[in-house]
């Protein structure tokens, strides 16, 4: 007994014997799994090199997003992480979570921002030299040197892009590995920023930052360098519009008394509302803070490019991405929605439509939309739209866009015909519309005081607007009135003393302005009044 008792083994060993087979059964499960998460791995989809075709293999992943990605990646030299998908528009949080599993990254993007290698000085550099820099083809080589050969060095990296086959793309991939000289920090635009007063009233937020900071000249040069060289960063409009919120106005300029007896109309030229322009988070952010910060409720517009151009706009009002319109303060969630006409002429390289965008919540209620048939008067057909508001009023709105002036006399006869034309069409409008409270708007493309406009205002209507109404980068308080609205005796008894030009912060660092950005939204400035229905 005493002898089996001896071959038992003690506790101790035991509990020993137990944990080395606990520690090889676990060291077991460990390698099955780093076995199975790299034979899924090479089953998966890397990020850093799929092809837009087999993006499209992922669940929920269209064309659209797959080149979204692509473009990602091309922009921030690869995925760093996989949650960056997240950064990219279509992904939400349901969806990254449907595909992660199927996708796996490299490290080659990380490895690249630790082990950076020296940057390339492309005033000096050898032909032997520049063809090291990824993304630059012998061609692309050749016109560099080309380049400075006949015009000199180059002063800042952005100057790149004057040369034929490099775009922002392109300079975003190599910004990392070239240099102008040992520095690399681009103040191109900055130094206009904080030189150029003309410019920097279209930057108030640069402006706000040098005032609260007059005491620490430092601090005033620092905030400026940095947020110019963000408006030089060619970053993904995801990250952008992230950027964007950080540096942009916060607090509503003007604020409606009462939003149950007051109202306020806009009208607004967006200069060729394309859908691939109004998908510029820029532009988005720019006319939706517009509308946010004057609280209007109802904005006819101009110049719209493609018929689901405003569809755009709506979405970001009733559920906001851009985080600057998402956590805006006190945010009045309404029911936006907008109305669309159909051709109502030609613009440039396009059809053009007239729009209204407004808000149901408050009660705006659409009654009758219509282009008026009058093609023998009007280059672009008028857009008549009757709104019912706060079940009290019915207005009628009448969309306008005449024809541009030319440096041609006889072209601008046309212009001209087009005004005097107005007055035909407000004497048919009161031979056959019910509704007294009219208001003809929009972009007349001449001045209000010209004599063309004598017979409008004999039929007792008056226009609203007396200052410049465009805007440029170079004159930025504008150079000329030629959008309007005019009212009939009925409707301009409603309105308040407030109406004016918008002109401040119009510009948005994500918009492209010639070979840089931070450009305006539109070369028109947004107009208002407010109407007071108690």
């Amino acid at each position: 007994m005493g002898g089996l008792n001896s071959c038992l083994p003690s506790p101790i060993d035991t509990i020993h014997s137990l944990r080395r087979r606990r520690r090889n059964l676990l060291t077991k499960i460990k390698h099955d799994q780093i076995r199975s998460n790299n034979n899924n791995k090479n089953n998966s989809i890397n990020l850093n090199h799929a092809s837009e075709d087999e993006f499209l293999m992922l669940p929920g992943i269209n064309r659209q997003i797959a080149q979204s990605i692509i473009q990602y990646r091309q922009l921030n030299n690869g995925f760093k992480q996989i949650d960056e998908l997240l950064y990219i528009t279509g992904i939400d949080h349901d969806l990254y979570e449907r595909i992660r599993f199927d996708i796996s990254i490299d490290s080659f993007s990380q490895n690249l921002v630790n082990n950076k290698q020296e940057c390339i000085n492309i005033n000096s550099a050898t032909y032997n030299q520049l063809c090291t820099i990824p993304d630059l083809t012998p061609i692309l080589i050749k016109r560099i040197i080309e380049r400075r050969e006949r015009k000199g060095s180059f002063r800042f990296v952005e100057d790149l892009l004057s040369i034929k086959g490099i775009d922002y793309i392109v300079l975003a991939s190599i910004r990392s590995y070239i240099t102008v000289d040992d520095r690399q920090i681009p103040i191109s635009v900055s130094q206009s920023l904080i030189l150029d007063p003309s410019v920097n009233n279209l930057y108030p937020t640069l402006n706000k930052n040098n005032n609260n900071n007059n005491n620490n000249n430092n601090n005033i040069t620092s905030d400026s360098l940095s947020l110019a060289s963000l408006l030089l960063e060619t970053l993904p409009p995801e990250l952008q519009t992230i950027l964007l919120s950080s540096t942009s106005s916060q607090h509503p300029l003007v604020t409606c008394q009462n939003k149950q007896t007051y109202i306020r109309f806009a009208s607004w030229n967006l200069q060729q509302l394309t859908n691939d322009k109004v998908q510029n988070p820029g532009v988005r952010e720019v006319i939706c803070r517009t509308i946010l910060e004057y609280n209007f409720s109802l904005i006819g517009i101009q110049e719209i490019g493609n018929k689901e151009a405003l569809d755009y706009i709506i979405e970001e009002l009733n559920h906001p991405t851009i985080p600057l319109i998402k956590d805006w303060p006190n945010h009045h969630h309404g029911k936006w929605t907008c109305i669309t006409s159909d051709v109502s002429g030609r613009m440039f390289q396009g059809s053009e439509y007239l729009g209204f965008i407004y808000d149901e919540s408050i009660g705006i209620e659409l009654k009758k939309a219509s282009l008026l048939p009058f093609k023998n008067y009007f280059t672009r057909s008028p857009y008549i739209v009757i709104f019912r508001i706060y079940d009290k009023y019915e207005f009628v709105f009448v969309n306008l866009h005449l024809k541009a002036r030319r440096f041609d006399e006889n072209e601008n006869e046309r212009t001209k015909d087009e005004a005097l034309s107005i007055s035909i069409l407000a004497e048919a409008m009161n031979d056959t519309v019910e509704q007294k409270h009219i208001v003809i708007f929009g972009d007349f493309n001449i001045l209000p005081t010209a004599s063309e406009f004598n017979a409008l205002v004999q039929r007792n209507y008056s226009y609203v607007i007396k200052q410049n109404t465009n805007i440029s980068m170079k004159t930025p308080q504008g150079s000329t009135c030629v959008d309007n609205i005019w009212l009939s005796t009925e409707a301009k008894a409603l309105t308040t003393e407030n109406s004016g030009v918008i002109r401040d912060n119009l510009t948005s660092m994500w918009i492209p302005a010639g070979w840089t950005w931070g450009g305006l939204v539109s070369d028109h400035c947004p107009i208002w009044i407010e109407f007071d229905l108690s």
